[in-house]
């Protein structure tokens, strides 16, 4: 008994979901979205940190670029070390 219930009430479920279309949401109104910009993200993230705190991630941030382009000139004249001045000049543009 109890099988011939649930499969009546799935049944009926089933034929109910079908019945319903999908709830979306309302299309967003282009005039009342805010527009996320690199500057705004920016101003939220230096918003939560004091100025010493803002400056200290500034400079760590610079020295590991500066560094970062220090080791790509270092390993570039490694690989060219073997193919002389004019192989080096040709693999930085120069020539």
């Amino acid at each position: 008994m109890t099988s011939t219930s649930s499969r009546s009430s799935s049944t009926i479920t089933a034929t109910r979901l079908s019945n319903q279309l999908p709830l979306q949401p309302p299309p967003p109104n282009p005039s009342s979205r805010f527009p996320v910009t690199p500057a705004v993200l920016r101003s939220i993230f230096t918003s939560s940190r004091t100025p010493h705190e803002e400056r200290s991630i500034s400079r760590v941030a610079f020295f590991r670029f500066a560094g970062f382009l220090l080791s790509c000139v270092c390993i570039s004249f490694a690989a060219a070390r073997g193919r002389g001045m004019r192989g080096s000049a040709g693999l930085l543009g120069v020539v």
